[in-house]
């Protein structure tokens, strides 16, 4: 079998010579006996003629038409491409052979130089050779074919020139390799070179759904008829059969091969999963005059028209606005944001893109690892904070109003303080006793106690004067005690009227040491810190919990957990569905976010309008509209008195205003009086017991004593008279 060169020319290109440069590489390559190779052993040879008599007869006879950048290529910079023969068929050569290799030299320098690398994909049975100044990995369709693509797209293959033997196997392929890579290339243009137009070969390929994946593609067509090449490129519509797309093949005009396919889009459907979570996403069901959506025919048979809103659905609606393509969407409230696994499967709006089931989802989606493996991401739309949504804190009952005046450990030391004191005061009497020996009696523990107890208490207290260490000794406790005495009464006339509440929970290291159980419907609030290294991060993941929305609303009001929310990037929070106005005064967010996250939308790895959406985002995050959107949204779809009441729970001022003293104020004051009086009357009855019991015992002793000494003197008598 021996190898063929087919040419040709570009549609509307004009006339020029061959440069002396091309002449100088075309004989150069044919000496080295590049082109001439066969696999019948005739190295060498082309039709008969030697690669010297081929140049020659080529530079002879070629009257090729090549566009006017032609000039400015080198010589040394050409494309050459050559095809097998079918069926052992061989073509004689003629002067129509050159146009073939300009054109394909053309193509690339022109439309695949701003690429990282070009993957030419051919047969055994296909010659291929790039001379043109970009990088270029050739691969061959072999039993490897799946593992050298894969290695080929992973180092940076953005752009295919592919034979028509290798094309489907190319396609076959296509989306797998790709979603198992780490490269995102969006824009990526294929070129078919075809040996004829077969229409059944062409309708096949148009009819491959990976051709979807690929709207930047021309077709190559030699026309021995006329001896040029014909052009063709894919069209891509909607004929107004629900989520249908229509592929067809048409010829070029012009001289751009790759026509932007998104400037209008004829209508093609955009398949859009999304959840009920507004501002961000809305949606209902309505008329077709207020109508911007349809359902996915995936989703529900029926025809019925939607109206999508949110700060992020609409950009997918505006977008189709201006370039003529149609929304049908989906929905998923079950999974909801769902999970995405390692072996490339997956549930909720993740799931529908990694498998492809949507093309697009969005809901305050996240940069989120476990997906990213399998699908991409969109420039980002706006910022959102990660914040929990935990109780108030309550009112300190009052009978914990003594106590408040000082903290936990203020009351130790004062406790210490007494003690010392006590013990000082107990020592120094025992001292003076000894010492002086007053006729008097020495001093207990009991007595130090109520000394001490009088100068805390600011009351009288008996003071030794007789010696300078005692005076020395009271007027230091006396000193304290005023002290003492005087913070503890300022302390408590501002704890009595101004109302007292419980630590509040600020920030999340509060909430992590609080270890109080927070949550949401989705694992998905976890996402972004499952894998932090902070051990107060560790705590917050440990005591999450996934929850149903009735859990929520049950436990809303019962000041035992938190919720999981968002606060958006123009102050709004949610979600807030579980929120009544009664729980809404009774729960406020934390003063920082748990974490923050950019929001956008996730697509497939090879989604085709990624670059037109982006840009789309670029020049609405420029323009400021989204604060509008999300105003409008949030007025519409939320509740604004719960709104205001969770956003404000913070504001200064808000119910710690000075109250009027009542009855309450006093319990503890009464509660102390009420144990001291419980404990003297217990201690008093037990001490009447006690001396009670000491008596009788007494009694009873006495009595023994007199049997005792009865029955001895009985005995003795006894004795005596015998």
């Amino acid at each position: 079998m021996c190898v063929t060169w087919v040419t040709g020319r570009l549609p509307g290109g004009i006339s020029e010579g061959v440069p002396e440069e091309f002449q100088e590489e075309v004989l150069k390559e044919f000496q080295e006996g590049i082109p001439g190779s066969n696999t019948e052993g005739n190295s060498g040879e082309i039709s008969g003629e030697s690669p010297e008599e081929f140049a020659e007869h080529f530079l002879k006879e070629s009257s090729a038409e090549f566009p006017g950048k032609l000039q400015e290529i080198p010589g040394n910079q050409q494309c050459w491409l050559g095809f097998g023969i079918k069926n052992n068929q061989q073509r004689t050569i003629n002067s129509s052979t050159a146009s073939l290799m300009s054109v394909v030299n053309i193509i690339a320098l022109n439309y695949f130089a701003e690429f990282h690398t070009v993957c030419v994909i051919k047969t055994s049975l296909d010659y291929v050779l790039i001379n043109v100044p970009i990088p270029t990995a050739v691969i061959t369709v072999d039993s490897t074919f799946n593992e050298t693509f894969q290695t080929a797209v992973d180092e940076g293959c953005q752009a295919f020139i592919v034979s028509e033997r290798a094309l489907m196997t190319f396609m076959d392929a296509f989306v797998e390799i790709h979603d198992n890579s780490d490269q995102r290339s969006s824009n990526k243009r294929l070129l078919v070179l075809l040996d004829m137009y077969d229409l059944e070969f062409v309708n096949a390929f148009i009819k491959h759904p990976n051709t979807l994946e690929l709207p930047s593609t021309a077709l190559l067509v030699p026309n021995y008829s006329e001896d040029s090449v014909d052009l063709y490129s894919t069209k891509f519509f909607n004929d107004g059969t629900r989520s249908t797309v229509v592929v067809e093949i048409e010829p070029i005009e012009g001289l751009d091969c790759y026509p932007d396919k998104f400037s209008n889009m004829n209508g093609v459907p955009i398949h859009l999963c999304t959840l009920m979570y507004p501002p961000y996403a809305y949606y209902e069901e309505t008329i077709p005059e207020k109508a911007n959506a349809r359902y996915h025919t995936s989703f529900k048979k029926e025809d019925i028209p939607l109206y999508l809103d949110g700060t992020e659905v609409i950009l997918l609606v505006e977008f189709c606005r201006r370039y003529n393509c149609s929304v049908e969407a989906s929905f998923d409230e079950i999974f909801l944001w769902g999970e995405v696994y390692d072996n490339h499967t997956g549930n909720g709006l993740l799931g529908s893109v990694v498998e492809r089931r949507a093309d697009i989802a969005v809901a305050a989606i996240y940069y989120w690892r476990q997906p990213y493996k399998f699908a991409t991401y969109t420039q980002p739309i706006s910022r959102s904070g990660i914040t929990v949504l935990v109780p108030k804190p309550r009112i300190l009952p009052p009978w914990r109003t003594p106590f408040l005046s000082f903290s936990s450990s203020l009351w130790l030391a004062v406790f210490v303080a007494l003690c010392v004191g006590v013990l000082a005061v107990w020592l120094i009497e025992k001292i003076r006793f000894k010492v002086l020996q007053p006729k008097e009696l020495p001093v207990t523990i009991s007595d130090a106690l109520l000394t001490m107890i009088g100068f805390y208490m600011e009351q009288s207290a008996r003071m030794r004067t007789d010696m300078i260490s005692c005076v020395l000794l009271f007027t230091s406790l006396l000193f304290a005690g005023f002290m003492v005495g005087n913070t503890y009464g300022g302390g408590l006339a501002g704890i009595m009227t101004i109302p007292q509440y419980e630590k509040p929970i600020d920030t999340t290291m509060d909430l992590a040491e609080t270890g109080i159980i927070w949550g949401a419907t989705a694992l998905s609030w976890i996402f972004s810190i499952m894998s932090a290294p902070q051990p107060y991060m560790k705590k917050l993941v440990k005591s999450y919990r996934v929850i149903s929305d009735d859990f929520m609303a049950k436990h809303s009001k019962t000041h035992d957990m938190g919720f999981a929310g968002e606060r958006t990037e123009f102050q709004h929070f949610v979600p807030a569905d579980f929120v009544d106005s009664e729980a809404s005064t009774m729960l406020q967010l934390l003063k920082d976010d748990l974490y923050w996250e950019s929001v956008a939308a996730i697509i497939t790895k090879t989604c085709p309008f990624k670059q037109k959406f982006n840009d789309l985002i670029m020049q609405v995050k420029q323009s400021g509209i989204q604060n509008y959107w999300e105003l409008q949204a949030s007025n519409n779809y939320l509740h604004g008195t719960i709104q205001l009441n969770i956003l404000n729970a913070r504001s200064v001022g808000s119910g710690d205003n000075v109250v009027r003293l009542t009855i309450s104020h006093f319990l503890g004051a009464y509660m102390i009086l009420g144990a001291g009086l419980g404990m003297a009357t217990l201690t008093f009855l037990l001490e009447i017991f006690r001396v009670r019991m000491t008596q009788s015992i007494h009694r009873k002793a006495r009595q023994l004593k007199q049997k005792l000494y009865n029955l001895s003197k009985s005995v003795v008598y006894q004795a005596f008279s015998e």
